[in-house]
């Protein structure tokens, strides 16, 4: 999937939240960060810091790899870091 803005980043971690069968507490617990900022980053707040954003990510085994595309920016790519 390619993320090009909180929004979608939201959209795929509370996916991949949901499909571990964890509640927000949980992931917060996890990664060490309260519940209302996974609400927030969830619902695509764009002020979160980035390395909370990818301990979160990575607390739902997702990867992050960045490529140019182009219009000289950067979407990111993630997956679950298993090759198909």
């Amino acid at each position: 999937m390619i993320v090009s803005n909180a929004g979608d980043l939201g959209v795929l971690l509370r996916e991949a939240r949901k499909a571990k069968g964890w509640t927000q507490q949980d992931l917060a617990e996890m990664a060490g960060v309260t519940r209302q900022w996974v609400i927030g980053i969830e619902a695509g707040a764009p002020t979160a810091r980035v390395g909370l954003v990818l301990d979160v990510l990575r607390c739902v085994d997702l990867l992050v790899d960045i490529m140019s595309d182009d219009t000289d920016t950067f979407d990111v790519v993630l997956g679950d870091g298993l090759d198909d």
